[in-house]
């Protein structure tokens, strides 16, 4: 037994190097490349919030920071003149009045191509606003879904099947309740209904 705690440190030192200095057991090393790499790895997908909802018989995707708002359907006026296939005029939500579109015609969505999968408790049209900076546009879908969260390295390619407007349009696809779900690019529908009807 040590007579003093100089040597009660040294004896412990000594036991805790001669713990470090055994030789690991079989596999210890892979394991932890294993952990670490899979640690960094959860940590580099990025996760988004996606509004999903339904215009005629296809699930579409946008981005959480697009949206301003979902509300009951509200009356359209046409604007004289300015009125056409994708701007159907203007609607009142929440006391402000709004341009009206249809998102339908800008994505080429104007031919149902077969029943529409139902994934909501409760089916009714809505509007939603989507609004970036000053400039917001409001449109009627047929079914809102909800938000999901979504990881972006699991979307897929848009199959050569879909409509040349639709592709130009959307990132990528993703699966909800097993029906394939349009990531559509707000930045690009943004981008259309600025330039071509503001």
């Amino acid at each position: 037994m040590p007579e003093n705690s100089q040597e009660t440190n040294e004896l412990t030192s000594r036991s805790v190097e001669s713990l470090l200095d055994r030789p690991h057991p079989e596999g210890y090393r892979e394991e932890w490349v294993e952990r670490v790499r899979a640690a960094a790895d959860e940590g580099a997908r990025e996760t988004v919030q996606l509004l999903v909802f339904r215009l005629e018989d296809e699930w579409l995707a946008l981005p959480c920071r697009a949206i301003k708002d979902i509300c009951p359907v509200s009356s359209i006026h046409r604007i004289p003149q300015r009125t056409n296939q994708v701007l159907h005029g203007i609607t009142n939500i929440r006391g402000e009045l709004h341009l009206a579109v249809s998102l339908r015609s800008l994505l080429g969505l104007n031919q149902r191509k077969e029943d529409a999968a139902v994934l909501s408790r409760r089916v009714y049209p809505r509007m939603i606003l989507i609004q970036r900076g000053a400039d917001a546009f409001a449109f009627r879908v047929d079914e809102v879904y909800g938000v999901v969260p979504f990881e972006t390295e699991g979307m897929q390619a848009v199959p050569v099947t879909v409509g040349k407007s639709l592709a130009t349009y959307s990132l990528g696809l993703f699966r909800l309740q097993d029906q394939p779900v349009g990531y559509l690019d707000d930045e690009l529908v943004f981008h259309s209904l600025i330039n071509q009807y503001l």
